[in-house]
């Protein structure tokens, strides 16, 4: 008896681990009988996203329904009943390590079974299973923001700070950021966190009573969704602009940033599910991929003006940075020390200050059955700077170092549902049980340089050959000497 106790501790403990950490949902609600509020056993209960089945379940002998391991995101669930109307709630939304209670759902039989009932889902105000603090923040709504980082849209939750400097470290209720951990589609951020806006499909900020699996958090937790496949084929492309630069003569827009974006998305079925006629069903494999290029002339522009020097004092500055003195004591000068405000103009960015970036995510859907899904994903992120360096603004502003970041990450996951059984006289010990694995690489990679010289080591440090010439120089010495007659 204790074996077997332990053993079911065991199988629990590992369906609550993997449920945690893979950060998937759950949608729980109960059907009934429009007039008598009868419970409805054994109706059928379909989820769909992207118009095709993703998941699905019976309701029980008290019409009540659990479908889990979802993955955050919205979807439409939709009920059917022998001799009852289809019932179809929309926009039902699903969070990360939550449940997501519909309400009854109720259906009409008879004149009623030509009608498909529609209802629209309403967040409620007070969820039910609500042990934690913070918001989330769905597709729908990102797309109204201005901000297009997943670092912006959790900045809208209550109690995230994040400051103004273009830095994607946020602070949740005062902590540090380092406090703060991020999850994309399950794993662990490391590096950047950036994703193409098209890309994320939910925003989920956990401010307060972090669950216990993420003992090591002393501030919040940012769960980014990526979107998924579609069974049928979308995409779109857009591009932003807020000026073009025009030499070093000034940007042609808006602003002084020079900001430019290219992005694109693109998603559809690759191959279907046919049913006994050989229709087409649901899409049994799907993708979804999405990128976005971008460009700044000066990502920060100064709140002061910018000078340069003259190219014609720049010139001569490089053909003769140094001069003799008067006399062969001083030896050499900086011919940089007498560069006069007159010699200077204003620019209207800071030079060699640009940078350029391509952020790309991606998704595989293999949905083997209603209760079976594979997912494979990733994305990849490459930044490429030159760090501003006020020593060098006025005479050496083309040897700025350059900042390049690479953070690439894929995962896979398996997810299978095991359905209740249908007896009531031998019902399943353990209900609404799953298993979902996951293996994940992540990649960051780091380097900076200077842009010419690279990883050429040998050439840091090297200013030029120089010629010695020896000339022999005479000084007079004067030397006093002064004799005294001791004898007087």
């Amino acid at each position: 008896m204790l074996k077997k106790l332990a053993v079911f501790v065991t199988v629990l403990l590992s369906i609550s681990m993997v449920y945690a950490q893979s950060g998937q949902g759950t949608i729980k609600g109960k059907m009934v009988d429009k007039e008598t509020g009868e419970p409805l056993p054994f109706a059928n209960i379909v989820v769909m996203k992207g118009g095709s089945q993703v998941a699905g379940a019976q309701t029980d002998f008290d019409g009540k329904f659990t479908i889990t391991a979802l993955t955050p995101g919205v979807y439409d669930l939709v009920a059917k009943y022998v001799g009852y109307q289809d019932i179809k709630i929309n926009s039902v939304t699903v969070s990360g390590g939550k449940i997501t209670f519909v309400p009854d759902l109720k259906a009409g039989q008879g004149v009623d079974l030509a009608e498909f009932q529609v209802v629209e889902f309403q967040e409620p105000l007070i969820s039910k299973d609500q042990t934690s603090s913070g918001g989330t923040v769905t597709r729908e709504n990102i797309a109204k923001m201005p901000g297009r980082s997943a670092v912006s849209v959790a900045q809208t939750v209550g109690g995230v700070f994040s400051k103004d400097d273009g830095s994607t470290d946020l602070n949740i209720r005062g902590s540090r950021s380092s406090g703060t951990d991020t999850y994309i589609d399950g794993i662990k951020v490391r590096g950047s966190q950036n994703l193409p806006n098209s890309a994320i499909e939910q925003v989920s900020v956990i401010t307060g009573g972090l669950p216990a699996q993420f003992g090591d958090v002393t501030g919040g937790i940012v769960n980014i969704t990526t979107r998924g496949a579609s069974k049928e084929w979308f995409g779109g492309i857009e591009y932003l602009t807020s000026g073009f630069k025009n030499g070093e003569d000034g940007i042609i827009g808006l602003d002084d940033h020079g900001f430019n974006l290219f992005g694109f998305s693109l998603s559809g079925p690759i191959m279907f599910h046919k049913d006994s006629a050989g229709n087409k069903k649901d899409a049994k494999i799907g993708f979804f991929l999405s990128d976005e290029l971008q460009y700044d002339v000066d990502p920060q522009p100064n709140a002061v003006k910018n000078y340069k020097v003259k190219d014609g004092v720049m010139e001569q500055l490089n053909a003769t940075p140094f001069s003799g003195g008067s006399d062969f004591q001083t030896g050499v000068v900086n011919n940089a020390q007498f560069v006069k405000k007159e010699d200077l103009e204003e620019i209207p960015f800071r030079l060699n200050a640009s940078r350029k970036g391509m952020n790309l995510a991606g998704k595989i859907d293999f949905n083997v059955s209603s209760s079976i899904n594979i997912a494979i994903g990733g994305s990849f992120d490459y930044n490429d700077r030159n760090r501003f360096n006020r020593r060098n603004a006025l005479f050496n502003s083309q040897n700025n170092q350059q900042d390049i970041q690479r953070t690439w990450r894929t995962y896979a996951r398996y997810t299978q549902r095991f359905a209740n059984s249908t007896d009531e006289e031998n019902a399943s010990v353990i209900k609404d049980a799953f298993i979902s694995f996951q293996a994940d690489y992540s990649n960051f990679n780091r380097t900076v340089q200077d842009e010419n010289h690279k990883d050429q080591l040998n050439h840091y440090g090297y200013i030029g050959k120089f010629t010695t010439t020896r000339i022999n120089t005479f000084d007079q010495n004067v030397t006093s000497q002064v004799i005294v007659d001791q004898n007087g």
